[in-house]
């Protein structure tokens, strides 16, 4: 049995994708499983547990015709769009399954209907085995710890929180200031690993200028192995709804995920028992699926109305 697993990126969607790679594991023990994705996010198949065999996602026609050489009998596509759609045309398989993005009822709770909810962005992974088996029961997706060793030394703090405050557009951030006004209130004892993607050195560098006794900037310094071994260590990790919140969740580490364009509603809430949201359910959210560059009432009040001293109390009181 071969079987391959479509999605291309990005984290957060990659990281959820592993409830059905070990339901297909437990399902096909012998089978050979490949997962294609983009270059960057290859590290995060070896993280499930799965025994995945990465393939990197190439727009080349010498990559595409190399996986009908591969001879799938099954081909899952989780990502569902118009480059998948040539990866599963090139891979040729016996059988294929896409998954339902259910565009229009997300599209209906952007649009304002409150009365309409998606569980989660796993349920809708799992509408592409339901179109070929029966009764298929997801775990939440669940990430393997590994074996590796930081680049630095943890600080000796009473609370480690590791605080990812970048995320892809700026209406899924929660500002700058309110950040920096939770590291000057929090007690002493206190220490916030600023953590982030290359790209975000620069915001996580600002808030640790604004609190350099309490605050360390890692941003851009860690492969996402050490970045799971450096969330495992810390009592508490805070972010807004990107990609390092299901990282958080799929260690079920107590975490607190702060939402503002977005929703938990359109099936973006980390799958974590462990979790806190901090959503502010105003008539405006959502007000878009993945967030934008500015809010479109020039308010931004699902963020501003979120005080840092509620982050504080959760981690006081739960972390």
């Amino acid at each position: 049995m071969k079987i391959l697993i479509i999605r291309l990126s990005s984290l957060g969607d990659i990281v959820l994708c592993q409830s059905i790679c070990a339901w297909l594991r437990k399902q096909y023990p012998q089978a050979e499983i490949d997962f294609i994705c983009k270059q960057q996010f290859v590290e995060l198949t070896s993280l499930m547990g799965c025994g995945l065999t990465p393939i990197v996602y190439q727009k080349t026609l010498i990559s595409h015709l190399a996986l009908r050489r591969r001879r799938y009998d099954l081909v899952i596509d989780l990502h569902n769009k118009f480059s998948s759609f040539l990866v599963r045309l090139a891979a040729a398989a016996k059988s294929s399954s896409v998954y339902n993005k259910q565009r229009s009822k997300r599209k209906a709770i952007v649009a304002g209907d409150s009365k309409l909810a998606i569980s989660s962005t796993v349920e809708l992974y799992k509408s592409a085995l339901d179109k070929l088996y029966l009764n298929v029961q997801l775990e939440a997706p669940r990430l393997e710890l590994p074996q590796q060793e930081l680049p630095f030394p943890l600080p000796q703090a009473s609370k480690l929180v590791m605080l990812f405050p970048g995320a892809a557009h700026f209406t899924k951030m929660y500002p700058k200031d309110s950040y920096k006004q939770l590291l000057k209130i929090s007690p002493s004892g206190f220490h916030y690993l600023l953590a982030g993607a290359p790209n975000e050195f620069e915001l996580c560098n600002e808030l640790q200028r604004s609190s350099p006794e309490n605050s360390t900037n890692i941003a851009g310094l860690l492969s996402f192995s050490q970045i799971l071994v450096a969330i495992k260590a810390c009592d508490c990790v805070i972010s807004s709804d990107s990609g390092p919140m299901h990282l958080a969740a799929a260690l079920e580490k107590p975490q607190i995920a702060i939402f503002g364009a977005t929703h938990p509603r359109l099936g973006f809430a980390p799958q974590n028992p462990h979790a806190h949201i901090l959503c502010a359910n105003l008539d405006c959210q959502p007000c878009s699926l993945h967030g934008a560059e500015s809010c479109p009432r020039g308010h931004f009040q699902c963020m501003l109305s979120i005080n840092p001293q509620s982050l504080l109390n959760i981690m006081q009181s739960s972390c």
